[in-house]
């Protein structure tokens, strides 16, 4: 289910574990388990963020030949980033 771009920003920005994920994975895919490790966070408020943050659109699942589930910014979670990163200035 997509949502509003601003919507979704109210939503992303309204979470500093939302917030600071979807800013790592503008990078590149990462697991969720490489993400706690990078934001000092236990692996379950990652994969509750991920699976929030998924449900609205704003990352996926990415396949690789990996047993670990990775996840990317979708083109709506890049439009949150850009439109936060914007806001931030």
């Amino acid at each position: 289910m997509e949502s509003s771009l601003p919507g979704s920003a109210e939503f992303v920005s309204s979470s500093r574990v939302r917030l600071t994920l979807l800013f790592q994975l503008v990078t590149g895919p990462k697991s969720p388990s490489e993400l706690a490790t990078m934001e000092k966070k236990h692996i379950s408020h990652v994969s509750r963020a991920l699976t929030e943050m998924r449900s609205r659109g704003l990352v996926e699942y990415w396949a690789t030949d990996s047993r670990e589930r990775y996840y990317r910014v979708t083109s709506q979670g890049y439009a949150v980033f850009t439109m936060l990163t914007r806001v931030a200035k």
